[in-house]
C-alpha cells in the first residue's frame, strides 16, 4: 500500500457546512428533513449550472453520465434522511405522550406489539451509555420496516390518534421511492422483476437500470414538502385534541417545536 494511502475511515472529515444533526431532528423532525431536501436540490442545481454543455445548450455525454451517477446516489441519501424524520417524529411523540389525556402505556405497547415485535436488545441498549438518549429514540430504534409506509402508519396508530400519518396517495408515492432506493442500494441499480412486481407504479419497469432525468432530486424535494407538512400537521392536530388542560408554557413550546414545519423554500409548503 502506498505510504500516502489512508484507511477508509480516515477520509472522514468535518463538513464544510452546517450539516443537519440528530439534535435538529430531535427538536423538529420535519424542519430538519426539509432542510436536507433543499440542500440536496441545491447541490444538483450547482452541478447543472457548472457542467459542460454543447453548442445547443444541451449537456454533453460526459455531463449526462455524471449527472445520472450523482442523482442516483442522492436518492438513497434523501430517503435515509426521510427515515430519520419518521423515527424522530415517532420518538418525539412518545416523549410527549405523558401530556395526552388518558394515555395508557400498557395499551400503547400492546397495540404496538400487535404491529411489530418490541424487544429491546440489551447489548444495543448498552450502546447508548453516556449518550443521554431519550426513551423515545431507544423505542424507535427497536422498530423495523421504516421503509414500509403502511407499516409506519400502524406505528403512529398506536398513539390512538384518529388520524393516519400518511394518506393512501402518500403511501403510493413513498412505496415507489422506497423501492427505487432498494434497487439502487441492494440490487446494483437494477429494478429486478420481483421488485417491479411489488409496486404497481413500477410494474412496467422490470429489468430496467435505474437512471434518472436530472430533475429527479428537485421533484422529490418539491413533492415531499407538502407530504411532510400534511403528515406532521395531522399528528399535531391529533395530539392537540387530546392534551391535558394543565400543560405548561415550556411543554407547549417544546411540543410546538416538535411539530414545526419550516423550509427556506416556503412556496413548496403552500
Amino acid at each position: 500500500m502506498p505510504k500516502h494511502a489512508k484507511e477508509f475511515q480516515e477520509y472522514l472529515i468535518k463538513p464544510k457546512h452546517k450539516y443537519i444533526s440528530h439534535k435538529q431532528y430531535i427538536e423538529s423532525p420535519a424542519t430538519a428533513f426539509l432542510k436536507y431536501a433543499v440542500d440536496a436540490k441545491d447541490a444538483v442545481n450547482c452541478c447543472l449550472n457548472k457542467f459542460e454543455r454543447n453548442a445547443d445548450n444541451s449537456f454533453n455525454k460526459n455531463a449526462l453520465i455524471s449527472l445520472q451517477h450523482i442523482t442516483t446516489a442522492m436518492v438513497p441519501a434523501l430517503m435515509g434522511h426521510f427515515e430519520t424524520y419518521q423515527r424522530y417524529l415517532f420518538a418525539g411523540m412518545f416523549e410527549h405522550s405523558s401530556l395526552l389525556k388518558d394515555f395508557n402505556v400498557e395499551k400503547f405497547f400492546k397495540a404496538l406489539g400487535e404491529r411489530s415485535s418490541v424487544q429491546i436488545d440489551p447489548v444495543r441498549l448498552a450502546a447508548y451509555r453516556g449518550y443521554h438518549a431519550s426513551t423515545g429514540i431507544i423505542l424507535a430504534d427497536t422498530l423495523t420496516r421504516w421503509h414500509d409506509p403502511n407499516k409506519v402508519n400502524t406505528y403512529f396508530g398506536a398513539y390512538m390518534i384518529k388520524k393516519q400519518l400518511y394518506t393512501n396517495k402518500d403511501c403510493e408515492q413513498l412505496e415507489t421511492l422506497w423501492q427505487l432506493r432498494h434497487s439502487i442500494v441492494h440490487t446494483g441499480g437494477t429494478i429486478t422483476l420481483p421488485d417491479a412486481q411489488k409496486v404497481k407504479k413500477l410494474s412496467n419497469y422490470a429489468n430496467r437500470q435505474v437512471a434518472f432525468n436530472n430533475q429527479i432530486i428537485l421533484e422529490i424535494a418539491r413533492k415531499l414538502h407538502p407530504l411532510v407538512r400534511d403528515a406532521t400537521n395531522r399528528m399535531k392536530q391529533g395530539f392537540d385534541s387530546r392534551l391535558v388542560s394543565n400543560i405548561t408554557t415550556e411543554q407547549r413550546s417544546s411540543l410546538d417545536t416538535l411539530f414545526t414545519v419550516h423550509s427556506s423554500v416556503s412556496a413548496w409548503l403552500r
